[in-house]
This record gives C-alpha cells, sequence and structure tokens, in this order.
C-alpha cells in the first residue's frame, strides 16, 4: 500500500509541476502589460488561442487512461487513509473506554427506534380516546333524552293529578 501511496504522490507531483511551469511560462508573457497599457485586439486574440489550446490540451490530458488511474489511486489513497483514521480512533475510544461515533450512533437509533414506537401507542391511544369521547357524547345525548322525557311526563302527571275526572267522579291517581 506504501508503493501505491508513493506512486500516487509522484503523479501529483509531476501534474502539479506541469501546471507550476504552464502558469508561469503564461505569466511571463502576460507580464509586460499593464492596467494603463493593455494589450492590443491582436494580442488579445492571440491570448484567448493560447487559453483555448491550453483548455483542449487539459481536457485532453484529464481524460487520458494514466491521469484517470491517478484520481483512481488518489481517491482510493484518500479513503484508505480515512479507514485507516477511523480504525485508529476507534482503538483509541475502547483504549480510554469512551463512546465513540459508532458507540454513539447506535445508542440514537436506539433512542429513535423507541420514540417511534411511542409516538405510534399515543397515536393509538389518541384515537381511542376520541373514540370514547364519541360514544360518552352519544351516551350523555341519551341520557338528556331521557331526563326530558321524565320532566315530560312529570309535568303531564301533575297537569292530570289536578285536573278531576270529567265523567266518572272517581279519583284519579298519579301515574308514576
Amino acid at each position: 500500500m506504501n508503493d501505491n501511496i508513493n506512486k500516487g504522490f509522484d503523479q501529483v507531483a509531476a501534474f502539479q509541476k506541469l501546471w507550476t511551469d504552464s502558469f508561469a511560462n503564461m505569466a511571463g508573457v502576460w507580464s509586460q502589460f499593464s492596467p494603463g497599457s493593455p494589450p492590443s485586439d491582436e494580442m488579445r486574440k492571440m491570448r484567448g488561442a493560447m487559453l483555448k489550446v491550453l483548455a483542449e490540451t487539459w481536457d485532453e490530458y484529464m481524460r487520458t487512461p494514466q491521469f484517470m488511474e491517478m484520481m483512481k489511486g488518489s481517491l482510493n489513497g484518500a479513503l484508505d487513509l480515512k479507514r485507516i483514521a477511523r480504525d485508529g480512533m476507534n482503538r483509541v475510544h475502547e483504549q480510554f473506554e469512551t463512546p465513540s461515533k459508532e458507540d454513539i450512533d447506535g445508542v440514537l437509533l436506539a433512542i429513535r427506534h423507541v420514540e417511534r414506537r411511542l409516538l405510534d401507542r399515543l397515536q393509538g391511544l389518541d384515537d381511542r380516546v376520541a373514540n370514547l369521547d364519541e360514544k360518552i357524547d352519544k351516551v350523555d345525548q341519551r341520557i338528556a333524552k331521557q331526563e326530558n322525557a321524565i320532566e315530560r311526563r312529570g309535568k303531564t302527571s301533575k297537569t292530570k293529578a289536578k285536573k278531576p275526572a270529567a265523567t266518572t267522579g272517581a279519583k284519579h291517581s298519579p301515574s308514576i
């Protein structure tokens, strides 16, 4: 793995040298101009053509198998380094008996799971309470109807008891 990393660093160094040399040469050409004496139209066209050729050259270079292999090696090296660093930190946490990120993530996942279950249960209880409220309202309505019916019967019984019997002359007893 060290050989791969060293090879990758060598490729990156060559790539960096190519860029640095290109920009140094371009800076030398353009340093003779200042904001007070801008380049003529011909120089602007030449600059545009140079930048276009440079862009095309770099575009071609970035599509070569060597560059792609270098980028792949670089990314793989970065991922390996990240994995090694993570494993090292996990070992440090183990040695000092402190929780690691994975431990904390596991606890947080368990808490989210319990929270989701509690919310589901609370939703179920909320539905049941709403159902019980509806039933209580219906029972209250029936009780109110029965109380009204009893009051009406009580009023009609009192009015019947106050009225004397019309034809028989017999006393009428109030019905309860």
